[in-house]
C-alpha cells in the first residue's frame, strides 16, 4: 500500500471512494466482504438502510431510513494495537462535521467509549471492527450511525437500568437532529461532511499519532471530572473520570484516591440516593 504521509488534501480525497446501497444488512458487514473479495483502503460503505446493524457487543441497532449509516474500510499504516484509536478519531470528526449544522446553544460531547451525544441525548454512536483477510493483511472498519431524521420511539425517554450493584442509573435517551431543530439536512448532507472531517483527522493520526486526537477529543468529552460509573461483566466501578489514557482506556480516580484504567465498559452518570 501506498504510503500517505505526505499526500496534500486533495490526493488524500482520492483515496477514499463512495460505494452506495439503497439497502444493506451491515455497512460494517459489507466492507469486510469487500476487503475479503479483494477491496482497497477508503470504500466509504453508505446505506440507506439496514436490515441488521449493530452496535458495540452485538447490541442491534435500529436503522430507519433517513438516517446515517456509513462504514469506511481502512488499511492503517499502524501496529494493530493502535486500530483502537480510530473510534476515537472518528468521534473527533464527527463532532466537526455536526458542530456547524446544530444550534449554538447545543451541547455536543463524545461519551466514551463510542456514543455521539447531542444534549445529554445519544444522537449517534461508532463501532469499530478490526480484522484479518486470508492474505494476513489487517483491515479496521469504522462504522458510524448518526439520527438525522428520527430514532426508535423505545429509545425516546431515560430508562432505569438496574445494574449489578444494585445502584440504579439512568440510559441515555435519543435524539435526532430534526428534532433538536436541525432543519433541511440529510444523512447525505451529513455524509458528506463527515467523510471530509474523517479524511483530515485520520491523516493527521497516521502522521502525528494520537497525542492530538486525544486533545480533541478529551475537548468534547462527556462526565470529564465528574463523579461516573463503569459497568463492567464483574461488577461496577464508581469514580471521578479523569479522561483517557494514552492508548484511550478511560481513566477513573477511585475514592481511595487510586487510579483505574477501564479498557472496556459501559458508562453511566452516578444518580444521587434518597436515603
Amino acid at each position: 500500500m501506498a504510503t500517505q504521509k505526505h499526500k496534500t488534501a486533495a490526493n488524500l480525497l482520492n483515496d477514499y471512494h463512495l460505494l452506495s446501497f439503497d439497502s444493506l444488512d451491515s455497512t460494517n458487514e459489507e466492507a469486510k466482504r469487500l476487503a475479503r473479495g479483494g477491496g482497497h483502503h477508503g470504500a466509504v460503505i453508505w446505506a440507506k438502510s439496514q436490515t441488521d446493524g449493530k452496535g458495540r457487543l452485538g447490541r442491534n441497532w435500529v436503522s430507519l431510513e433517513g438516517n446515517l449509516f456509513v462504514s469506511i474500510l481502512l488499511q492503517p499504516e499502524k501496529p494493530l494495537e493502535e486500530f483502537s484509536q480510530l473510534s476515537f478519531v472518528a468521534a473527533v470528526a464527527a463532532i466537526e462535521a455536526l458542530a456547524a449544522v446544530v444550534p449554538q446553544s447545543s451541547s455536543l460531547q463524545c461519551k466514551w467509549p463510542n456514543d455521539i451525544l447531542l444534549n445529554d441525548r445519544k444522537l449517534g454512536g461508532i463501532l469499530l471492527e478490526s480484522f484479518r483477510t486470508e492474505e494476513e493483511k489487517h483491515w479496521a472498519v469504522v462504522g458510524v450511525g448518526i439520527n438525522v431524521d428520527s430514532y426508535p420511539p423505545a429509545f425516546a425517554e431515560a430508562k432505569p437500568l438496574q445494574l449489578r450493584a444494585g445502584r440504579p442509573h439512568t440510559q441515555f435517551p435519543a435524539i435526532c437532529l430534526k428534532e433538536a431543530g436541525v432543519e433541511l439536512v440529510s444523512a447525505k448532507i451529513i455524509l458528506s461532511r463527515f467523510i471530509h472531517h474523517f479524511i483530515e483527522r485520520y491523516n493527521q493520526w497516521n502522521v502525528k499519532g494520537f497525542a492530538a486526537i486525544r486533545k480533541q477529543w478529551l475537548n468534547a468529552a462527556w462526565g470529564l471530572d465528574k463523579r461516573i460509573c463503569a459497568h463492567l461483566p464483574q461488577g461496577n466501578i464508581e469514580g471521578v473520570c479523569l479522561g483517557i489514557d494514552a492508548d484511550g482506556s478511560l481513566t477513573l480516580k477511585l475514592d481511595n484516591g487510586r487510579k483505574q484504567q477501564v479498557h472496556a465498559a459501559d458508562v453511566f452518570p452516578v444518580e444521587k440516593m434518597e436515603a
